[in-house]
């Protein structure tokens, strides 16, 4: 069953992707099955342009094998969604809808279908059939940690850490609320300086909760016999959550000036001199060689005592039930710069 005969049948629920064909392609076939006179470039990354209004992709496991094709926005006509709307209407209700990058796209996971909107232009950018490309936005503890170090950097001033003071700065807005959400979401508190920044959050944690710093204290105690005795007679005092405090601050302390150092050159849009251009590589060098594996293993232990589980949350779910902001932050970044 071509589906280019019939695009109505993409809108079907139902839809079995191994029954159709595209250009007479079959999901899982290989490159060997497209006729070369249809390929007009590639392949670049991954994907095969046609001239057919078709773009096709190729795995990265499998380099021959086909698992998804994007129709371009001058084969959708029929479809005649000409607004965002009728997307819905169309396809049904959708398990996620996400602002990237200036479009919106609409999860059909169920169906390994996503519809792309463009909203620079309000109008279809393109659908994507198999095995999608493009993923829900997934956040964790760590995305958390990022974002909060971006906040600190964006508003030194703890004063301003609130809706009120940053509601004419969007970027800055946004991210506030962000933070706020993920808080609610990690069970971190509500108030980004109070429950974070000034480590209220300990206070809801039991000494389980630090099991993963307690035994890498322990491993590093075994390193010498006097710190091997030490631990000993100190080991006692380990079941009070407020004994580890001092070392949660120096973590969290040690995390942020380590990002600052290793961002020293990023705020470089250009460099035209050839005195600029010295700087960046005399201090860039000294940056590469640092052994960031011990960093990684400090956040690593801040973000178990953080969230335990290791939860994922994808956008949709934190809009949907704690209050993360339905916008494009990126977009709106770009807007504001």
């Amino acid at each position: 069953m071509e589906l280019l005969e019939n695009l109505s049948q993409i809108t079907n629920p139902d839809l079995d992707l191994k029954s159709i064909t595209i250009l007479g392609i079959r999901f899982g076939d290989s490159t060997g099955s497209i006729p070369s006179e249809l390929i007009t470039e590639g392949p670049n990354n991954g994907w095969l342009q046609t001239n057919k209004g078709i773009t096709i992709r190729i795995s990265e496991k499998e380099p021959s094998k086909i698992i998804e094709f994007i129709l371009k926005p001058e084969l959708l006509g029929d479809l005649k969604i000409t607004k965002k709307k009728r997307i819905e209407k169309r396809f049904g209700k959708t398990v996620a809808i996400e602002h990237q990058n200036g479009f919106t796209y609409y999860f059909y996971e169920h169906q390994k279908l996503i519809i792309g909107w463009n909203n620079s232009i309000d109008t279809l950018s393109g659908i994507y059939i198999g095995e999608n490309v493009i993923k829900q936005t997934e956040l964790r503890i760590k995305d958390f940690l990022d974002k909060f170090y971006e906040f600190k950097a964006m508003v030194p001033n703890h004063n301003e850490w609130n809706a009120k003071s940053l509601k004419y700065n969007k970027p800055r807005f946004y991210l506030l609320k962000e933070l706020e959400s993920l808080m609610r979401a990690f069970e971190i508190g509500n108030d980004l300086l109070h429950d974070f920044q000034n480590r209220k959050f300990l206070e809801k944690r039991s000494i389980e909760d630090f099991r993963p710093i307690i035994d890498d204290i322990e491993k590093y105690a075994t390193r010498t016999k006097f710190e091997k005795e030490r631990r000993e007679s100190e080991v006692e005092n380990w079941t009070d959550v407020n004994q580890f405090e001092m070392l949660i601050q120096s973590f969290m302390r040690f995390s942020e000036e380590m990002r600052s150092i290793l961002s020293f050159n990023s705020g470089w849009l250009s460099a035209s001199s050839v005195v600029s251009r010295y700087s960046i590589y005399k201090t860039q060098k000294i940056l590469d060689h640092f052994d960031l594996r011990e960093l990684d293993e400090i956040e690593s232990l801040l973000c178990n005592l953080l969230d335990p589980n290791d939860t994922v949350f994808t956008k949709s779910e934190l809009v949907k039930n704690f209050g993360f902001p339905d916008v494009d932050l990126p977009s709106i970044n770009m807007d504001n710069y």
